[in-house]
């Protein structure tokens, strides 16, 4: 068994605004995961957000801190932490930290996954949802 530390902000690299916008920053760990995952937390500044996106097999983001938003296609979900998505398969669907507080993601993938340059929908439209009160949030 190995012990592994928590969210610690070594090691973090900015990720490119063509994928986030505001202070997004990602820590990759290293992992002995079977079937190539990929495995990172994503850590996020008040209002950073990523663009739209589509993960061609699946993602599963765990809330480590903070509060975000995850959107997809059915609208924007407000989740806090400990709080688990799965997003589906080729599904549309952007994420980020409340303009009011950051966050830190849990992101477990395949490597080389992400189709970026889809369709915005409501991405760009009203980025002021409240705090968390565990309920949908249309587009």
């Amino acid at each position: 068994m190995e012990v592994m530390d928590g969210p610690e902000p070594s090691g973090l690299v900015d990720l490119p605004p063509r994928a986030y916008v505001g202070g997004a920053r990602v820590q990759s760990v290293s992992t002995s995961l079977g079937d190539g995952l990929e495995v990172r937390f994503v850590h996020l500044e008040p209002g950073a957000r990523s663009r739209p996106h589509v993960s061609g097999s699946g993602r599963l983001i765990h809330l480590v801190a903070g509060e975000a938003v995850v959107a997809d296609e059915h609208g924007r979900r407000v989740v806090g932490r400990g709080e688990t998505v799965l997003v589906g398969p080729g599904e549309w669907h952007w994420h980020g930290g409340l303009p009011h507080v950051g966050a830190v993601l849990l992101v477990v993938e395949r490597p080389g996954d992400l189709a970026w340059g889809v369709a915005e929908r409501d991405w760009a439209i009203g980025y002021d949802l409240p705090p968390s009160d565990g309920e949908q949030h249309g587009t």
